[in-house]
C-alpha cells in the first residue's frame, strides 16, 4: 500500500492529507485548522478546505473543520 493511503501521523494527531500541485502532502495535526496552515506552509497555491482530508475509520474522508 503507497504511504499517501496510510495513517502517517504521529502519536496524539491526527492524519490528514493535502491535495497539492504535484502530489499528496502529508500531515500531522490536531485539528483540520491546523493541519490546514501546514499545507499553507508547504505549498504556495492558495489553501483550500476542499482539498484537505482526514483519516477516519480506515481511510481518508473529505474534512470538515470540525475534524
Amino acid at each position: 500500500m503507497p504511504h499517501t493511503f496510510a495513517p502517517c501521523a504521529a502519536l496524539r494527531l491526527t492524519s490528514y492529507r493535502y491535495a497539492g500541485r504535484y502530489g499528496w502532502i502529508m500531515i500531522g495535526a490536531a485539528d483540520a485548522a491546523g493541519a490546514l496552515r501546514e499545507a499553507a506552509r508547504s505549498t504556495d497555491e492558495a489553501i483550500a478546505l476542499t482539498r484537505l482530508e482526514v483519516y477516519k475509520n480506515g481511510q481518508y474522508r473529505p474534512a470538515t473543520l470540525g475534524d
